[in-house]
């Protein structure tokens, strides 16, 4: 009995990160600065100071680096349906992991998230309207600013940690949309 459990584990295959670079460098920036502020957890002060570096750094790579685009990037779909206040567009939200290893229900939380609002006119929404929960994708597109500052939230609304950079949430607007 012992053995066939060893050789099951022995089976499952090792995650491969085929993500591109671009992409893995800005979720480990995230993951640098989540972590950082989570390091910190006894010392308010410092944690709160560290959180506000850790935001504008993100916001701030997204600007300058990224020149607010993304090409290629992969994700899971972690919701999708119509907008309840206007069924022409559909709103979807795609995690990508923060921490290696594939994309599941359990790490969700634990990922940057983007959320997506498309109208019936706007290219991606013919895929969008077909995602369903759990669909890996790969997607272009830009973040999407207000009066030219990068919104930022927490995905989990439930979190007791008040690190926004856990489950960092952006609105963005995809051009492309991929099913994997």
């Amino acid at each position: 009995m012992l053995l066939i459990i060893f050789l099951t584990g022995c089976m499952e295959e090792k995650y491969i990160d085929n993500r591109p670079a671009e992409q893995t460098k800005f979720a480990s920036m995230v993951r640098e600065w989540r972590d950082t502020v989570n390091a910190a957890e006894k010392n308010e002060a410092l944690r709160r100071q560290l959180l506000e570096k850790g935001v504008d750094a993100v916001k701030t790579h997204i600007q300058d680096s990224l020149k607010l685009q993304f090409k290629r990037w992969e994700a899971r779909v972690l919701d999708v349906g119509p907008d309840p206040t206007a069924p022409e567009y559909i709103i979807t939200s795609l995690g990508m992991n923060l921490d290696s290893g594939v994309m599941s229900e359990k790490t969700r939380y634990r990922s940057v998230v983007f959320i997506s609002r498309a109208s019936q006119s706007e290219p991606a929404y013919a895929i969008l309207k077909t995602l369903k929960v759990g669909n890996n994708i790969q997607m272009d597109g830009s973040f999407t600013t207000v009066q030219k500052t990068i919104n930022m939230d927490s995905y989990n609304d439930l979190s007791k940690t008040k690190n926004v950079l856990d489950n960092p949430e952006f609105r963005v607007e995809l051009s492309k949309v991929e099913k994997l």
